[in-house]
């Protein structure tokens, strides 16, 4: 159900549904979590529309940004940590995000202060999801995660759906965002890594500058693929904490 891709790496185009939907429900083994799928890609890349048809396709989705944004605007002890180091941040008792972009993503010493603040809440978040989804013996869910090989969460994955666009197709969505300048675009750009070298940690590839359908039947495509494999299960490996770092060699789980 998959061509080879026109790209030199390991990952897959999926190309040619339902894998959660009553036709396909059959191929589902019961029993437990099946498949964590990991969705990553470059900015702009596409993750979000990705995101939505996997959820339209039954699968759960946890967002890593949107888990970013809950904790910024919601948890205490992050809101008391932040304004003991960036209290400029503060607007009428709430964090400007823009404002506390601006402040960290021009800096690496800087974001890796926010990063040790955010990530091991989000760690919990996670594990709180697979955990749950876990106990409802959902067969597949993914998690969102734009960092998701630069801080090594791949290799926590049985695999990786990469979201892919040219780069001329992704700086023009980014900067119709809210706030957004070329210079950040160019500073958060700095702070991922290479599309090249994420293909190649990639098992799908599915390019978004497509046609919406086409899209679509790629995502059921991948998982008829998925629903066709032998069985994994989740033993509730997961980091506590984790931090961006040169991505080397190294093996996931699954193999």
């Amino acid at each position: 159900m998959s061509i080879p891709s026109t790209y030199p790496h390991e990952g897959v185009i999926c190309e040619e549904v339902h894998f959660l939907s009553p036709s396909y429900s059959h191929l589902i083994p019961k029993g437990g979590l099946v498949w964590i799928l990991g969705l990553t890609g470059a900015l702009g890349a596409g993750k979000s529309t990705l995101a939505k048809y996997l959820r339209q396709e039954g699968v759960p989705v946890h967002c890593s940004d949107n888990e970013i944004h809950a904790l910024l605007s919601s948890d205490p002890d992050v809101k008391k940590k932040i304004k003991t180091v960036w209290p400029e941040v503060f607007v009428r008792g709430k964090i400007d995000r823009n404002e506390l972009g601006n402040l960290v993503f021009f800096s690496s010493s800087r974001l890796t202060q926010l990063e040790n603040i955010l990530y091991p809440k989000l760690m919990q978040r996670q594990r709180r999801f697979l955990t749950e989804n876990q106990r409802l013996k959902v067969p597949l869910v993914a998690l969102d995660v734009p960092l998701l090989c630069e801080v090594g969460l791949d290799r926590y994955c049985h695999y990786v759906l990469m979201a892919a666009a040219p780069f001329f197709l992704r700086k023009q969505r980014v900067l119709n965002r809210k706030g957004m300048t070329v210079t950040k675009f160019q500073a958060l750009t700095t702070h991922q890594m290479d599309e090249q070298k994420r293909l190649k940690h990639a098992d799908f590839v599915i390019r978004t500058g497509l046609d919406k359908g086409s899209i679509l039947k790629k995502i059921r495509a991948m998982l008829l693929e998925l629903s066709q494999k032998p069985v994994p299960k989740w033993r509730g490996k997961w980091p506590i904490h984790i931090r961006r770092r040169a991505y080397g060699t190294r093996n996931r789980i699954r193999h």
